[in-house]
């Protein structure tokens, strides 16, 4: 009796250790497969994910890549479900076109700003054969020079990206695209302003209405735009606060005052390493010689294409970027956007990649 009571409890244990074994198995093989996923996504060179932002890298040369920013955008696009505020310098991709007219066919409300050089590029006409509203700025003073999409009223795509093949596939851009209902009513305020051409040859100067937001992962983001906010000083205060390094790419340089504050800071021991775009510097105006013949850590990309960004990361701790180059135009004529993100190592760290590579 008792060699069968041990039987049934040792058949009764063995059974428990297989039910919990089973699930065990299930949720290790998950963990496994899942931490692939997370692996592969993470090694592309590509593409940064956070919960409320994502960070993304153009891949020269990598047509066929799935992480591209032409590919990126257009499922973005495929996403909406009411409304799509598009303020584009250069649109000429059809892929990206094609997103748009899918969307605008599916009731989507979808409205272009564009500069006035690149109005009959043949995507533009196609969205206007649609009839999808498209106004320029008109040949006003300075350039319509954003490269910013709102989707839904929440979701905000910006960065140095023209909607262009070579945007895409042979120049080096950057893109953020955050979750954030606040930040995007301040980009939709500016394309409405740009929209119903509410201004004559300088902004109304509309307030920016949140210009400090906070993600729901502590990200802090300041928005400005110009020329109706006074871009340069804040950048002069946040080139004064470096106090171990500065990190920027530059397709222009030609602020004096920004490189002269950088000079200031690397005199007083902050390090400081620049990458510029290679076509740019025998421009008259450019900083890199003046930079270099100071001992600043200044290069010349390698890329036959064109090294794109506007991006400063200081301290490895907060990244500005956005569409303004740091040039006189940018401050006092053109229509620009620009971020500038605290908060969050892992953003500052997705840049000062970016950094290494075009560095080379």
């Amino acid at each position: 009796m008792q060699n069968d009571l041990d039987a049934r409890v040792a058949n009764t244990a063995s059974k428990n250790r297989s039910s919990k074994f089973i699930p065990f198995l299930l949720i290790l093989c998950c963990a496994v497969v899942a931490g692939f996923g997370i692996r592969y996504y993470s090694s592309t060179s590509t593409a940064t994910v956070g919960g409320a932002w994502d960070v993304y890298f153009s891949e020269v040369g990598a047509n066929e890549n799935r992480y591209s920013l032409e590919k990126q955008l257009v499922t973005r696009l495929a996403t909406a479900a009411s409304r799509i505020d598009a303020a584009l310098y250069h649109l000429n991709s059809a892929p990206i076109a094609d997103a748009l007219i899918e969307a605008h066919r599916r009731g989507v409300l979808v409205r272009v700003v564009t500069e006035t050089d690149y109005v009959k590029e043949t995507a533009v006409k196609r969205l206007q054969d649609v009839d999808i509203p498209v106004v320029d700025d008109d040949g006003r003073e300075g350039s319509m020079h954003h490269k910013f999409i709102v989707i839904d009223e929440r979701y905000v795509w910006t960065g140095s990206y023209n909607t262009t093949y070579n945007g895409a596939y042979r120049n080096n851009n950057n893109v953020i695209f955050i979750d954030s209902v606040p930040l995007a009513y301040n980009f939709t305020q500016e394309f409405r302003e740009l929209f119903l051409q509410m201004r004559a040859e300088k902004s109304s100067g509309a307030l920016v209405v949140y210009p400090e937001v906070v993600l729901s992962d502590g990200t802090q983001i300041s928005t400005y735009f110009s020329p109706e906010n006074d871009i340069i000083s804040l950048l002069l205060k946040e080139i004064g606060s470096a106090k171990k390094s500065i990190h920027f790419m530059a397709f222009s340089f030609t602020q004096d005052t920004l490189s002269s504050a950088m000079q200031d800071r690397f005199e007083s021991g902050v390090a400081v390493r620049g990458v510029f775009e290679e076509r740019r510097v025998n421009n008259k105006y450019s900083r890199y010689k003046q930079m270099r013949a100071a001992g600043l850590r200044v290069v010349q990309d390698g890329n036959p294409g064109a090294m794109h960004h506007k991006v400063i990361v200081i301290d490895e701790e907060t990244v500005i970027t956005g569409s303004y180059n740091f040039s006189k135009n940018a401050e006092e004529h053109n229509s620009e956007n620009l971020l500038i993100i605290k908060g969050n190592p892992d953003i500052a760290q997705a840049y000062l990649v970016e950094f290494d590579r075009v560095a080379r």
